[in-house]
C-alpha cells in the first residue's frame, strides 16, 4: 500500500484520502496506460487498474462520491465496459491487504465469490502471491522496466517495433467483439449519476487502434448509447474523437497507447473538454 506504483496504493488513496481538488480518472489498463495526468492538468489522478470493468469502477466510485467534492469525474468506457468475469477482471492480489480493514472491499469480493475464509488470516492470506508482489516491486523499481510511472499511471516508454505491432494487429483482427449493455449495472450507474448532480461525469472512449475498432461489430451503437446517456443527464458529458489517424509508433498494442501516444491523446482530450466549457484547473460548469 505504501508503493505509489501499485494498484493497492490507488485503493488506499481513494478510500482514505480526500484530495478535494482532485479529478479522478477511472477505468481499466486503457486508463492506466493512456491518460497522462500532466497533459490533462495539474489536479488529475489516474486510478486505472488492469482488467477493471464497471464493477471495479463502481467500488472506487462509491467512496469518491461520499467525499465533499465538486470536481468532475472521468470514466473511460469501451466495448466490454459492462462485461464482468469475477476471475478474469478481479486481480485478487490487489484487494488482499484490505480484507480485514475495509468492509466495502470485503463485500465486493464476497458478492463475486472471491472471498475465502483463509484470506482473513494475516500473513496466510498472501500465500501463493509473495512472488507476484516481489516480482512486481523489482520490475517497477528497475531501470529495465521500460515503464514510466506518474500520478497512478504506468506508461510504456519503449516503441513497439513495426513487426511486433503487425503481429498484434493480425491477432486483433481475428477477434469478433460486441458492445453489450447490462441493464442492472446500467441502473446502478444511472442511480449514482442521478444522486450526485454536484459532480459532472465525463465518459470518454479512449483510443482504439483502427484495426481494433473494426472488430467491434456495433461500435457506432456503443457511441450512440453513451451519447443518449449524456442527453438524459445534465451532469453527464460523453467524449469520443476518432483516432484512426494516430500513427503506429504511438501504440503499445492495438488497445493501449505508449507514453508518447498517451501524452498526445491526453493533450487533445484536454482541448476537447475546454472547448465544451466543462474543464478548467479548478473545475467549473
Amino acid at each position: 500500500m505504501n508503493n505509489p506504483y501499485s494498484n493497492c496504493s490507488n485503493i488506499e488513496r481513494m478510500f482514505n484520502e480526500l484530495h478535494p481538488d482532485e479529478i479522478p480518472i477511472f477505468g481499466s489498463s486503457r486508463v492506466e496506460k493512456g491518460y497522462y495526468c500532466d497533459s490533462l492538468g495539474s489536479n488529475f489522478y489516474n486510478y486505472g487498474m488492469p482488467n477493471a470493468s464497471f464493477d471495479e469502477i463502481e467500488l472506487l466510485l462509491k467512496p469518491e462520491l461520499e467525499k465533499n467534492k465538486k470536481t468532475a469525474i472521468l470514466i473511460d468506457v469501451h466495448h466490454d465496459f459492462y462485461m464482468h468475469d469475477a476471475y478474469e477482471n478481479i486481480n485478487i492480489e490487489t484487494y488482499l491487504p484490505f480484507i480485514n480493514k475495509n468492509r466495502d472491499v470485503r463485500e465486493f469480493l464476497s458478492a463475486n465469490n472471491r472471498l475465502k475464509a483463509y484470506q482473513k488470516i494475516p500473513g496466510l492470506r498472501y500465500f501463493g502471491f509473495y512472488s507476484d508482489y516481489l516480482q512486481s516491486g523489482l520490475i517497477k523499481n528497475s531501470d529495465l522496466s521500460n515503464v514510466f510511472y506518474n500520478k497512478g499511471g504506468a506508461y510504456d516508454t519503449k516503441i513497439t517495433s513495426t513487426e511486433n505491432l503487425q503481429k498484434k494487429i493480425s491477432a486483433r483482427e481475428a477477434k469478433n467483439l460486441h458492445f453489450t449493455v447490462d441493464s442492472a449495472k446500467q441502473n446502478r450507474l444511472y442511480e449514482l449519476v442521478r444522486l450526485h448532480p454536484e459532480r459532472e461525469f465525463i465518459f470518454v472512449v479512449s483510443p482504439y487502434h483502427k484495426s481494433a475498432k473494426k472488430t467491434v461489430d456495433n461500435f457506432d451503437e456503443m457511441l450512440f448509447y453513451f451519447t443518449t446517456m449524456a442527453n438524459q443527464f445534465q451532469n453527464v458529458l460523453f467524449i469520443y474523437f476518432n483516432t484512426d489517424f494516430f500513427e503506429d509508433e504511438l501504440w503499445k498494442d492495438t488497445i493501449h497507447l505508449n507514453l508518447y501516444g498517451a501524452q498526445i491523446f491526453s493533450g487533445q482530450l484536454k482541448n476537447v473538454m475546454e472547448s465544451k466549457g466543462v474543464f478548467s484547473e479548478t473545475h467549473s460548469h
